[in-house]
C-alpha cells in the first residue's frame, strides 16, 4: 500500500501568508456616478468640449467609444448595474406599513395571486381581482365615486415608493378643490391597467384612473404612469383606445407634480365632455 503523501509546509508559513493577504484590497471605483457615467471615453475627440456638451445633454449612452470591437468595460459594468435596478425594481413588493402611509386600502392580490412569473406570463390575470380583493373592493369601498383612484406596483415597485405618493395627494387636492367626489383610493399587487374596468364595474365609477409602475429600462427603472377613462367597463368593453396616459413620470421624467396637474386636467375633460381617450380628443377637436 503506498504511503499517504505528507505535505512539507509549515503550519507557520500558511498562517504567515493568511495574515499577509488579509491586508490586501482591490480598490474599484463606482462607475454609477454622475462623473463616471459623463466622462467622454472617445479616444482623442475632435471635439473634447462639444462631446462633453452633448453628452450632458441627454442620459443616453453616447460618446462611450470601444475597445475594438467591443464595448469599454466601464459601459458594460455601467450596463450591468442598470439591469440590475430594473430587476430590483421588477421584483420590489411594498410594504404594509409603506400602503398605508400613502392612505391606500390594501385590497391584496390580483388573480395572479402575486406570483411573478404569472403576472408576466399571464397579463389576463393582471386585470382582474382575486375573490378576496372583490370582496374587499364590496366591503370597504365607496359605492358610485365619481373618481376612484388604484394604485398599483405594476412592473416597478420603486416608482410607487418613490413618487405615487406626491401624484396621489397632489391629483386628491386638485380633485377636491375642484369639487370633484374621490372615492376610496385602494392598491392592489402585480396589477394590470385593465382593473380599471374590473373596478369601475364592481363600483360604478365614473371615472377610474390608475397609477402604475412602468416596465423598468436601463435609463429609468423607476417611472410612474396614469393611465384614466370616463365609465372603464367590461361590458361595454372599454379599451385603450378609450383611454388616456400620462408616462414616464420620474425625477429623469416628467416631474411628479406636473403629472399630477396634467391628471386632474384630464378628469374635469372627462366629466364635462362625457369620454375619454381617442373620442375625447376627437370631441375636444369639434367643440
Amino acid at each position: 500500500m503506498a504511503e499517504a503523501y505528507q505535505g512539507k509546509q509549515k503550519i507557520a508559513d500558511i498562517e504567515a501568508r493568511r495574515k499577509a493577504s488579509a491586508g490586501f484590497t482591490l480598490e474599484l471605483p463606482d462607475v454609477t456616478t454622475p462623473e463616471m457615467r459623463t466622462e467622454p471615453l472617445v479616444k482623442n475627440p475632435a471635439e473634447k468640449e462639444g462631446l462633453k456638451a452633448l453628452i450632458a445633454s441627454t442620459p443616453f449612452r453616447i460618446g462611450v467609444g470601444r475597445d475594438g470591437p467591443r464595448p469599454k468595460l466601464r459601459t458594460v459594468f455601467q450596463m450591468r448595474a442598470d439591469h440590475a435596478a430594473t430587476q430590483d425594481s421588477l421584483n420590489h413588493i411594498l410594504t404594509p406599513e409603506t400602503i398605508k402611509k400613502m392612505g391606500l386600502i390594501d385590497l391584496g392580490e390580483t388573480e395572479t395571486q402575486g406570483v411573478l412569473e404569472t403576472y408576466l406570463r399571464r397579463p389576463d390575470l393582471g386585470r382582474k381581482l382575486s375573490a378576496e380583493a372583490k370582496a374587499a373592493v364590496k366591503e370597504k369601498c365607496k359605492k358610485n365615486p365619481t373618481v376612484q383612484i388604484i394604485v398599483s406596483n405594476g412592473l416597478s415597485g420603486f416608482a410607487i415608493e418613490r413618487y405615487a405618493g406626491d401624484v396621489l395627494k397632489a391629483m386628491t387636492d386638485g380633485l377636491k378643490a375642484a369639487n370633484i367626489d374621490v372615492g376610496t383610493p385602494i392598491y392592489v399587487n402585480r396589477g394590470r391597467v385593465g382593473l380599471l374596468n374590473e373596478v369601475g364595474e364592481l363600483l360604478n365609477a365614473e371615472v377610474s384612473v390608475i397609477l402604475i409602475g412602468e416596465r423598468p429600462g436601463l435609463i429609468i427603472s423607476d417611472a410612474l404612469s396614469f393611465y384614466g377613462g370616463y365609465k372603464q367597463r367590461w361590458e361595454p368593453l372599454t379599451t385603450d383606445a378609450n383611454r388616456d396616459n400620462i408616462c414616464m413620470i420620474s425625477k429623469q421624467g416628467k416631474d411628479p407634480l406636473e403629472a399630477a396637474a396634467e391628471a386632474v386636467g384630464l378628469i374635469k375633460d372627462y366629466l364635462k365632455y362625457k369620454t375619454s381617450g381617442v373620442a375625447l380628443a376627437e370631441a375636444k377637436r369639434a367643440a
